[in-house]
């Protein structure tokens, strides 16, 4: 965890050349609408950990919940707009007692961490009946996009076999990002309006390969 830590701490994605701001920018809006569609099925006054929160990417999708958020990395944090309930923790020791949250999030963490071990932890503190959501790059995907795939630090494709795991019981599934590595070839201006057009289309493929997109994304139960 020490040089997933080193690595995010020294993260400054404005750096970033235009078009992978373009693309990571699209993938995260493909996420954000199939969680928030997720999301809608929890009550208002659940407890919700958002585990790997970074610099609150998508704050918008629990802002509205009683969350708390935790990132290992204290760079991510100090970027992260709002002032309270943020913690730097590590997924693989979360600091809260057994069978406290309702529902946790993680978004594109488990890849970079021994993730048997970090779900076994959230386990530890989700409610029996608790809910898990997670994204994590696909490990079997049709699209393999270097600039997610492609690490410094350490990174292991999951799948959806890797989530069949005790304690926990998968209802839900599915995949999104199915963006040709080609579109890469165009300039910023061009790309960018391009996106606006394979949204719909993305989200189509999504449907009729359910899980073969480039961010798998699982709905767990956690059994009693």
């Amino acid at each position: 965890m020490r040089e997933v830590k080193d690595f995010y701490d020294k993260w400054k994605p404005e750096d970033f050349p235009e078009y992978i701001k373009l693309l990571m920018n699209f993938a995260d809006e493909l996420i954000f609408d199939e969680l928030n569609e997720l999301l809608k099925n929890f009550g208002k006054d659940i407890l919700v950990l958002d585990c790997g929160c970074g610099f609150g990417a998508f704050y918008n999708l629990t802002k509205d919940f009683n969350t708390i958020y935790i990132d290992i990395s204290l760079n991510l944090l100090k970027r992260f707009k709002i002032k309270e309930r943020k913690i730097c923790a590590n997924i693989l020791h979360l600091p809260f007692k057994d069978n406290t949250f309702d529902l946790v999030l993680c978004i594109n963490v488990l890849e970079h961490v021994d993730y048997l071990k970090a779900l076994n932890e959230i386990k530890r503190v989700l409610k029996d009946n608790g809910h898990l959501i997670v994204v994590v790059i696909y490990r079997d995907s049709l699209i393999k996009e270097e600039i997610f795939n492609d690490f410094e630090i350490f990174h292991k494709p999951l799948s959806v076999e890797d989530f069949k795991v005790n304690g926990f019981k998968i209802v839900y599934s599915n995949s999104v990002y199915f963006l040709p590595s080609i579109f890469k070839i165009f300039p910023p201006i061009i790309l960018s309006k391009l996106l606006k057009y394979w949204k719909p289309i993305d989200k189509k493929l999504s449907k009729i390969f359910k899980n073969k997109g480039q961010f798998l994304i699982i709905e767990m139960v956690k059994e009693q």
